[in-house]
């Protein structure tokens, strides 16, 4: 591809700069910048948050070379890439998406306010999987920039306000339980009637582009927050403890996975030698640490290629027994329209959090992973019914270990008189 030369005209640098009290960073930030093509009024910016885009070239007249780069190499292949365009008359541009350290995954989102947001369609977008490149085909105009990006953008702040909405309520509280490399909170949401000893744990976000993660725990968890019957006896028995957002920083910054320090945080899961899991460890056990406290249930939502859980294995012990299979199995027959896998295994050193949690409480452990092209409507419906079937289950296993406690007492389930 022959490259011609073009005036870039004025390049606005945004360079971002750590809080000054956070720990020392070892990944070199994304410049923010604006690429402005004078002779095309065309500009192209990642000069917002969660953006990726690493340089910018012009091609021909309205054609460009947009060059992409993971924060740190070596990488696992999740090449986000996020850009807005602005322009002063309306055009078609092309797009040519190419990466240096990965491959293109992520199908193009687009946006006229980062807010509401639609896939390119078909006929627009080509996949050069011999190239690992993408090309894109872009209807731009004058009224509102167009904003691209390999998923909807669920940023900082979206999850901020959503925290918030959810604190509104009077059994959610919020907290914060440190704070990232980067100097930006870690929250802590605490959800229930009373102060159950019984726990549920959630977790998510730690790798930054999987935003259909967030999506799931996002519906999974309203849907424990709701007003039904189901819900309110569901609270009334467990305090749910949630993290939404592990890796504040790499949403941000619009890593492809990992953290300030260049580090994938579900492997850390073993060391604990990032600030963000090392806390968030932390709140978790001082949570457990409490008179008569019983987890339950571990669940970390994630986004990958396809649906999939990874669980233990049925052969492994949990409490509360068979919980995994019951569950996905009553989740296939209601929702047969969503189609998913299950890996069962354990990986006591593998670093990751599902292997602490089983590890640490012998409990159900289960990385939640949403397919990068399930639709919005099914991830919605099919959290939603996942929270149903999880709060029948442990309502059920909590009134058995009960049972249980009342037969062996002296008196069998009788009274003593």
């Amino acid at each position: 591809m022959r490259i011609l030369r073009e005036d870039v005209g004025c390049v606005v640098l945004l360079v971002a700069v750590a809080v000054s009290s956070a720990p020392a960073q070892r990944v070199a930030l994304q410049t923010q910048r604006t690429w402005r093509f004078e002779s095309d009024h065309v500009c192209i910016t990642n000069a917002f948050p969660g953006a990726r885009l690493s340089d910018c070239q012009r091609v021909a007249r309205h054609e460009y070379r947009l060059v992409v780069r993971p924060e740190n190499q070596p990488v696992n292949n999740s090449a986000w890439y996020a850009f807005r365009v602005d322009v002063q008359e309306a055009v078609t541009l092309t797009v040519h998406l190419v990466y240096e350290g990965g491959r293109h995954r992520y199908h193009p989102h687009l946006s006229p306010d980062g807010r509401v947001w639609h896939v390119l369609s078909a006929e627009r977008y080509r996949h050069d999987r011999a190239q690992h490149s993408a090309t894109l085909t872009l209807a731009a105009v004058v009224e509102h920039p167009l904003w691209v990006a390999g998923s909807a953008l669920i940023g900082v702040a979206d999850l901020d306000k959503w925290c918030q909405q959810l604190a509104n309520d009077r059994f959610v509280q919020r907290a914060v339980v440190g704070q990232s490399l980067g100097g930006r909170p870690l929250h802590m949401l605490t959800i229930g009637e009373t102060t159950a000893a019984n726990l549920v744990f959630i977790i998510s976000r730690q790798h930054p582009p999987e935003v259909a993660g967030t999506m799931a725990l996002q519906a999974f968890v309203e849907r424990l927050c709701a007003k039904e019957l189901l819900a309110r006896q569901y609270r009334q028995a467990f305090t749910t403890v949630v993290v939404p957002l592990m890796n504040p920083d790499g949403v941000m910054q619009g890593h492809w996975r990992h953290n300030n320090n260049g580090v994938d945080l579900n492997r850390d899961w073993r060391l604990f030698a990032q600030p963000e899991t090392r806390q968030v460890r932390d709140a978790l056990l001082k949570v457990a640490a409490v008179a008569d406290a019983r987890p339950f249930l571990f669940l970390d939502f994630h986004a990958t290629h396809r649906n999939l859980f990874y669980t233990q294995a049925d052969q492994h012990e949990t409490f509360p027994k068979d919980f995994t299979r019951r569950w996905l199995v009553g989740l296939r027959q209601r929702f047969p329209e969503y189609e998913f896998r299950r890996h069962g295994s354990h990986n006591p050193r593998g670093g990751t959090s599902k292997s602490w949690a089983y590890e640490q409480f012998g409990i159900p452990a289960i990385t939640y992973e949403v397919g990068d092209r399930t639709r919005r409507e099914l991830i919605d419906r099919f959290a939603a019914g996942a929270a149903e079937g999880a709060m029948k289950l442990l309502l059920a296993a909590l009134a058995g270990r009960a049972g249980a406690a009342a037969d062996s007492s002296p008196c069998g389930g009788g009274v003593c008189h």
